[in-house]
């Protein structure tokens, strides 16, 4: 792992030495702030950007993609993989924490997926510190920060005159080596400089173990409280960093045709509803229960992570107002 100090001007030069990536920050485009693809030449100088109202995942796993072509009668056609290659630059670290829980979704459990991996194989993630906390994000309150890689290949920290970057990659740190006055070989993120952070008291959100969690799947006043307002309308697992529930369809023309994958969310009446016409989570509260335990529960007994980033969007969409750190703090002080 490598840390460079830069001129905030030589970075800005030293990101043109990347010709084979196509670069993505988060741009304003009315009152959104959307991931687009960019030039080098027209990052800003301060290099300060807003936080995407969309989590970084749109861009490793797509809304909608094509999965392969295919003809009636024949054999199937061989994966449809994105070979482009990617540079995300702006990210917040909370959005590394989102693509983490992704790859160990995709990437650390069989079947491995073809279409996440290569993209993620092609793709270079640079978050940057934030200078200030967003109204809703509570990454701070789950035991995380505004300064963590979080499993991004690159970090930058605003140092005022100059910048720094530590990079936990090859090609990253090869190529911004030449421009940098600095540079220190470490262990850890904390041995580095990381200029000014955001400060704020906050008390630290009542997490549960997996198993406690767990113990409480049975009970019913419980969800019934914490789904009681919720319109089902999903907003927030498509904006959730974490989420990653999709369907499969096959789409035909004729003898043609090609199989699409598209996002779906647990919060759907018709996600879980079998073809006998049973639904196992029939109603919200069924469905509540199933994100929060993934969340807190499941995702962090498999893979050692939470499940949520305190990004803090999915109260921000949320029409009902919901606020997922008071439905923690119930669920916490719920008898068990």
């Amino acid at each position: 792992m490598l840390f460079l100090k830069l001129a905030r001007k030589k970075l800005l030069e030293a990101l043109k030495e990347f010709p084979e990536y196509s670069f993505y920050t988060p741009k304003k485009e009315g009152e959104r702030v959307l991931l687009k693809e960019t030039s080098p030449d027209g990052l800003p100088e301060d290099l300060r950007f807003e936080r995407s109202t969309a989590s970084a995942k749109e861009l490793l796993f797509p809304q909608a993609e094509t999965m392969f072509y295919f003809l009636r009668y024949k054999p199937s056609q061989k994966p449809v993989l994105d070979e482009g290659k990617r540079l995300i630059l702006g990210l917040r670290p909370c959005d590394a924490h989102g693509i983490q829980a992704l790859e160990a979704n995709f990437l650390k459990v069989e079947p491995i997926d073809p279409y996440f991996k290569r993209r993620r194989e092609n793709t270079l993630l640079v978050t940057v510190a934030c200078l200030e906390f967003e109204d809703n994000c509570f990454c701070d309150s789950l035991g995380s920060g505004p300064d963590r890689l979080n499993g991004a290949d690159a970090i930058i920290y605003d140092l005022n005159d100059a910048v720094g970057v530590l990079s936990n990659n090859e090609i990253i740190s090869q190529r911004l080596k030449d421009y940098a006055f600095q540079i220190q070989e470490v262990r850890g993120e904390d041995e580095v400089e990381k200029g000014s952070l955001p400060q704020r008291t906050v008390e630290p959100l009542p997490i549960l173990s997996p198993e406690e969690y767990l113990s409480l799947i049975l009970e019913e006043k419980l969800w019934d409280k914490i789904s009681s307002t919720c319109l089902g309308c999903a907003s927030c697992t498509y904006l959730c960093p974490t989420c990653y529930c999709f369907d499969i369809q096959d789409i035909n023309y004729g003898p043609a045709g090609k199989r699409i994958r598209t996002y779906d969310s647990c919060m759907f009446n018709l996600y879980t509803l079998e073809a006998s016409g049973h639904n196992p989570r029939p109603t919200l509260k069924e469905r509540w229960r199933q994100r929060f335990l993934h969340k807190f529960s499941y995702i962090p007994y498999l893979h050692g992570i939470l499940g949520c980033t305190g990004c803090g969007r999915c109260i921000e969409v949320c029409p009902a107002g919901i606020d997922m750190r008071e439905v923690i703090k119930d669920v916490a002080k719920f008898p068990r």
